[in-house]
């Protein structure tokens, strides 16, 4: 090889370590911007200030939360326990012309003139025929038209349980109402009762979103993060468990936390449908004309159900009466092919039509076509999830056990936490008998 090649080659070789060079010392950079930024995550105080908000809310009001969804959960086979305890309830005869609804009114009113008939319910065979209050209703046989007797709806154990969840014991109609946490908060426009209810759902939404961001392990780690360590004693154990129970749980408790604060203070639900591209206060627009005037005969409910299914195409399961005999409408309530409520007791309906109580013509139906999908999935799906309805009590033993998953982060969470804590103990007290012998 003359002189000539040998100085290419060298030149050649010499640019080729000052590339590689220039791609590790960038590598390096990138490494190193790429370590610091998780040095930084991981060890200035956004990152423990994330930690101590999760631990501590948790540790302070987690048996508020935990008592909330616990309650929940049982609350969910509300009306699978009332049919079972009730079965003399539902009791009735097949009939080749049975009696309508509006004589399953009149038969109740009839017999119990004193009783303020204000809602009929098709269910289960049975004609309910219920009042204003929501508390008590009669029980029709559509066959023979006799009254099977009348139920407390909200009576027991079970009731209890529901003014505990659904209400904070705020709900006149069921056991353990408290007359104080019905009062107003000065200046919120919200019962004590529902304010503790808005809490605890907004203390679950940021107990599910710092508990993600502190359990992210990053991209190359990610599959530690679904580790379980039986063998590695109690802590380990316990703190994979926590984790992993927690991201099966996450996306059903981030429901719960957002409809339940909602049902009380609705500017959640508008804030959640804007942060995932709908718009607030959206509603279906009615379409319906002006009120009859109460110059002629009230049409009745039979008027009215027919008006409301040849409206919307549904099974009518629900109907509330127009108040007195002066311009009104019923509100029915239908279920179609699409049934999110349709194993709820005695209130099922998934479609609203209101029917002027004097003219079966004018029927008022909302329209959801126009509303954003953000907004349609709230009211359609996000929000009947809460209760589990839409599903039979077998695949709601699903939600069952997902609702009882912050009892069992309660246990797990507290484990770990009196863990490190006598483990912090320990070493203080080592170090503390360490001393004096050093100094010796």
């Amino acid at each position: 090889m003359d002189t000539c090649s040998l100085r290419h080659a060298g030149e050649a070789g010499g640019e080729m370590s000052t590339k590689t060079a220039h791609d590790r010392a960038g590598a390096t950079a990138r490494n190193g911007r790429s370590g610091r930024w998780r040095r930084w995550w991981r060890r200035r105080p956004v990152r423990k200030a994330l930690v101590l908000t999760h631990r501590w809310t948790s540790l302070v009001l987690g048996l508020l939360l935990v008592v909330e969804s616990t309650s929940g959960a049982i609350v969910l086979y509300q009306p699978e326990w009332f049919r079972t305890t009730h079965d003399w309830f539902y009791r009735h005869t097949t009939s080749p012309e049975p009696i309508s609804a509006q004589r399953a009114v009149d038969t109740v009113t009839a017999a119990h003139p004193g009783f303020d008939a204000s809602w009929v319910s098709y269910e289960g065979g049975i004609y309910a025929v219920g009042d204003s209050a929501y508390a008590h209703a009669f029980s029709v046989d559509p066959g023979t038209g006799s009254i099977n007797g009348s139920a407390e709806l909200h009576g027991g154990t079970m009731g209890l349980l529901a003014n505990l969840h659904d209400c904070a014991f705020t709900c006149s109609a069921y056991p353990g109402y408290l007359p104080a946490l019905a009062e107003q908060v000065p200046l919120l426009g919200l019962s004590w009762g529902a304010l503790s209810l808005v809490v605890l759902g907004l203390l679950m939404v940021l107990l599910v979103v710092t508990g993600i961001i502190v359990w992210w392990p990053g991209i190359r780690k990610f599959s530690r993060g679904f580790r379980l360590r039986l063998r590695k004693g109690r802590f380990a154990r316990d703190y994979d468990l926590h984790n992993i129970i927690g991201l099966i749980g996450a996306p059903l408790l981030l429901m719960w936390g957002v409809t339940g604060a909602a049902f009380e203070l609705p500017a959640v639900k508008d804030a959640w449908v804007v942060m995932t591209g709908g718009q607030s206060g959206e509603q279906p627009a009615p379409r319906s004309r002006p009120p009859s005037p109460a110059n002629g005969p009230v049409i009745g409910v039979d008027a009215a159900v027919r008006a409301a299914s040849a409206a919307t195409g549904g099974e009518v399961v629900y109907v509330q009466l127009p108040p007195g005999e002066g311009p009104g409408t019923y509100s029915v309530s239908l279920t179609g092919a699409y049934s999110p409520y349709e194993h709820r007791a005695l209130f099922g309906g998934d479609a609203t039509a209101a029917v002027d109580s004097h003219d079966p013509t004018n029927v008022s139906t909302q329209d959801s076509a126009d509303q954003p999908a953000a907004n349609a999935f709230y009211d359609e799906v996000f929000e009947p999830a809460h209760f589990g309805w839409m599903v039979n009590g077998w695949w709601r033993i699903l939600w069952f056990l997902l609702g009882m998953t912050p009892a069992a982060l309660a246990a797990t969470g507290l484990s770990t936490w009196l863990f490190r804590r006598r483990t912090r103990r320990r070493r203080r007290r080592a170090s503390a008998q360490a001393e004096p012998a050093a100094r010796a």
